[in-house]
């Protein structure tokens, strides 16, 4: 007697390679897993060469050098910190009774 065995393979689920990312742009670690945080998805090559000193700019991975990248702060109405619109070395919470100033650190690549 003769026996067949009907096997199915299972589905091979491509893999999602990504870059999480501080909030300046730093590289903090490649992954295939999905923790909570700023992320890019990449490309199998980036992830496999995994450089840690690359920058995320815009959703763009940077290789540019550091003294080409500059940070500035700007004024922002919808995220930021809130600082005291007098001077901006004051961060202030809710219970501040003058007026306020969001404050967001925006990051440019010079050509």
């Amino acid at each position: 007697m003769e026996h067949v065995i009907l096997w199915e393979a299972p589905a091979i689920i491509k893999p999602e390679f990504r870059l999480y990312y501080d909030d300046k742009g730093n590289a903090l670690f490649y992954t295939c897993e999905k923790p909570e945080g700023n992320y890019i998805i990449i490309d199998a090559t980036t992830y496999a060469i995994g450089r840690p000193d690359v920058r995320v700019i815009d959703g763009k991975i940077s290789t540019v050098v550091a003294s080409a990248v500059v940070s500035k702060l700007m004024p922002s109405r919808e995220d930021g910190i809130d600082c005291a619109e007098e001077d901006i070395s004051i961060i202030v919470d809710k219970t501040y009774k003058g007026k306020t100033i969001k404050w967001n650190l925006t990051t440019y690549e010079l050509e």
